[in-house]
């Protein structure tokens, strides 16, 4: 349920949604198999419009529902292929925290 004053944070979820992915996947495994094979373009359009839809939304505070800003990155401490980028709410302070993994190359970052 979308609640209105959190409508963008809630959208951004449901359209992440691991059952509803993995639910339009098989709806569509089935219909492409049963019906034609020629409604996988259809499904493929549609799916890349539902993340294309969450990746425009953004990363949404879950207190506020404003657009978090990414703030700083810090690298990991036992780990040089690691980095962790703060992203903060502008409104309230909220704060999340995401590892990214990268590759520094044949060595490695120093």
């Amino acid at each position: 349920m979308i609640r209105s004053d959190h409508f963008w944070y809630d959208l951004r979820n449901l359209l992440g949604s691991t059952w509803l992915l993995v639910g339009l996947l098989v709806f569509a495994g089935i219909f492409i198999f049963f019906v034609s094979l020629q409604f996988i373009y259809l499904f493929i359009t549609l799916l890349a419009v539902i993340l294309g839809g969450r990746g425009l939304i953004g990363r949404r505070c879950p207190t506020c529902d404003a657009a978090l800003k990414e703030e700083e990155a810090e690298r990991d401490e036992h780990d040089v292929y690691v980095l962790w980028v703060i992203w903060r709410c502008p409104r309230d302070g909220y704060e999340e925290k995401e590892k990214v993994k990268g590759s520094g190359g044949l060595f490695g970052a120093n």
